[in-house]
Formats: structure tokens, sequence, C-alpha cells
């Protein structure tokens, strides 16, 4: 029961932040564009990421290193964003970038 309630927090998280970069682009460009926007996000994908090392499995395991590699970029060098990277990316393909990633988690879950 934790692990489904688990794995449906981090794939409401991906799909909520995928529509929000639609939503609200200007917001998004705001908090991406501060280093303590993405390293409080970095943070929350460190946190998202310890139930993994409990359960453990070939499923968690991937999930958990998805988590902290992408969790301690953003925490540690918040300067090489994906936005300062790639300044012309449009909002439309992260969004989709997201909403697949969470699809997958979801189908290989199941």
């Amino acid at each position: 029961m934790f692990k489904t309630i688990y794995l449906s927090t981090v794939v409401l998280v991906l799909i909520l932040s995928g529509v929000w970069h639609i939503a609200a682009p200007h917001l998004t460009e705001r908090w991406i564009s501060r280093a303590n926007g993405i390293r409080l996000f970095g943070a929350l994908l460190l946190e998202l990421s310890i139930p993994c090392v409990w359960w453990g499995g070939w499923y968690y395991w991937v999930l958990f290193a998805g988590l902290t590699i992408s969790g301690v970029l953003r925490l540690c060098f918040p300067q090489s964003s994906l936005r300062t990277v790639f300044p012309t990316y449009p909002n439309w393909v992260q969004t989709c970038l997201l909403v697949e990633g969470a699809a997958l988690m979801w189908v290989l879950h199941s």
C-alpha cells in the first residue's frame, strides 16, 4: 500500500510539474532562472528517492538512481540546469518529457 501511495505521489509530481510548464510559463521561467528554486526542487527529488533504498529491487534502484542523480545535479549545480543550457528549449517539450516519464514509471511498475 505504501509503495502505491509513493509511486502515485512521484507520478503526480512529474505530471503536475509538466502541466505547470505549460500553464504558468512565466512563473516557471522565473523559478528555474533562480538558483534557490532549482536547489529546492533538487532537495525534493532527493527526499523522494529515500524510500527506494528500503524497498530495493531493480525498479526501485533505477528510480533511486534517476531521482538521486537529478536531485544532486540540481542541488549542487543549479547554474547548469536545463534552461541555462538550452535557452530556447520550448516548455511543451519539457511537459512531454515529464508526462512520458510519469507514464513510463506507472507502466513499468504494473
